[in-house]
């Protein structure tokens, strides 16, 4: 097959999913339609409510993502950075001895050069520090440097420790089960160039080897990439992601540096917050402004305690700090926006409790950043704020919705209601699942997502019930 005639092919093909794209959002605006209908003459109230509300959320999200979002990367690919910002790319780690060579691997493998890596041993009792002493033999760099911590002090206090050494003007924090494509750092390095009012941005996640892995990790292969490539976009177009994922994000430094000490030593109820809030630094972001690099040095800084037992002298890599690029002030806030094109293979869990565990402490992050996010996302553009307190406050009413059809209506008889809510659900599924098919058309992952669907519903509705109840309980695992 000729050039011009794959080109050809390529073209038709891509048609023809903008075709399917376009019959989906339709389908939804009818099937919206049609709820309306339903609830108004045929299906209980509350429940017809609740569904005619989940259906405008997936319409909203669909015609953002499909139509108004543009990949931030698309602007800046031709951008040239031989003289980029220095990114600092700071990994915590504890007890990854499985995981941490495949990442800070990935990590001096970027084609950025302009680069810095700092790895956090936060105390870890397996083989992790050794593995990360052998790499930094391997590796004898000035760019490459570890950090061991005597005790464990926690991830965000990992990332204190790592920021008070650190020289870049932008971040680039990532979990230490994950490892970045070999062009993630560069394409970043253009993305925020090209903008200088950008205070974070996020990644496309996809579970590492998938398809080969057991069912709970392809059920989160299709959940993760849907939030990504769906939900963080729709947000990404008005420029407000509300959670930058912890899997990789970046974060401009000017942006954050007065704020890592409070996010790092968070209170929640009076006591420490010990779980990882991704969203209450985006939060953060999202509420600020930017502003001189100037003030920022005026401002007094706390500084976190470095208990080091490796053989990195410290001191250097405190001294000969890289002066920032200072931006001026600007009349707006920060951007946070997603990028497709930056991707990042994610370790999951690969057990159903351990899967639950892990959505217990996400529950509790999204509940401590309610009073952050909440507080100040009204003042982001008016229709995605919208649709966030929208899909917020249906979180909470969910637990009430399924209660209430799965076991209260069925006792007064109503069971047409009940239909109606379940083929509700089964469509939502659907339509993920055609979604996911059109970008990934290599593999049938896809067909994972509808029962998924009823898995989030039944499952992790009452684990946000639980998680509240459980707060104040800070066991990690």
């Amino acid at each position: 097959m000729s050039l011009q005639e794959q080109t050809s092919r390529y073209s038709e093909l891509q048609k023809k999913k903008w075709l399917a794209r376009v019959l989906m959002v339709i389908a939804v605006g009818c099937v919206l339609a049609a709820k309306v209908y339903f609830t108004i003459s045929l299906v209980d109230p509350l429940v017809g409510i609740y569904s005619i509300l989940t259906s405008f959320v997936l319409l909203c999200v669909l015609v953002l993502s499909y139509f108004k979002y543009k990949d931030p990367y698309l602007n800046a690919k031709n951008i040239d950075i031989s003289n980029g910002p220095l990114i600092s790319i700071v990994v915590p780690a504890k007890n990854e001895e499985k995981n941490i060579r495949n990442c800070v691997q990935s990590c001096l493998n970027q084609t950025y050069r302009n680069k810095e890596i700092i790895i956090v041993n936060d105390g870890s009792t397996d083989n992790t520090g050794e593995i990360l002493d052998e790499m930094r033999k391997e590796n004898r760099t000035e760019i490459f440097r570890i950090l061991h911590l005597s005790k464990s002090v926690g991830k965000k206090r990992a990332v204190e420790a790592a920021s008070e050494i650190a020289h870049g003007e932008i971040y680039a924090f990532m979990d230490s089960d994950c490892d970045m494509a070999f062009d993630a750092v560069e394409k970043a390095a253009k993305i925020f160039y090209n903008d200088r009012k950008l205070g974070a941005l996020t990644c496309h996640g996809r579970v590492r080897d998938a398809e080969h892995g057991n069912t709970i990790e392809k059920f989160q292969q299709v959940y993760i990439d849907i939030s990504c490539r769906a939900i963080k976009a729709a947000e990404s177009s008005f420029k407000s992601v509300t959670c930058c994922s912890g899997s990789l994000s970046f974060y401009r430094r000017v942006a954050i540096q007065d704020f890592i000490h409070e996010w790092a030593n968070d209170r929640f109820l009076g006591i420490d917050f010990k779980f990882c809030t991704d969203r209450r630094m985006t939060a953060h972001i999202l509420g600020t402004r930017p502003k001189s690099l100037e003030n920022s040095r005026n401002k007094e800084q706390k500084h976190m305690p470095i208990l080091q037992t490796g053989d990195d002298d410290i001191e250097t890599m405190k001294n000969s700090f890289d002066p920032d690029v200072e931006i001026s002030n600007h009349p707006i806030k920060w951007n946070v926006e997603y990028s497709n094109s930056i991707k990042v293979n994610v370790g999951v869990p690969k057990t159903f409790e351990s899967l639950a565990k892990q959505q217990i402490r996400w529950k509790k992050s999204f509940i401590r950043s309610l009073f952050a996010t909440g507080g100040i996302y009204w003042k982001r553009p008016f229709f995605v704020s919208l649709l966030y307190y929208i899909q917020t406050a249906m979180k909470f009413i969910r637990p009430y919705i399924l209660f209430y059809t799965m076991a209260i209506l069925p006792l007064k008889g109503d069971f047409t209601s009940v239909l109606f809510w379940i083929a509700g659900l089964m469509f939502t599924g659907m339509i993920y699942a055609v979604e996911y098919r059109l970008r990934n058309s290599n593999d049938n992952l896809w067909l994972y997502r509808p029962l998924f669907t009823f898995v989030t519903t039944f499952v992790y509705t009452w684990l946000l019930i639980y998680s509240a109840i459980t707060i104040r309980n800070r066991s990690w695992r």
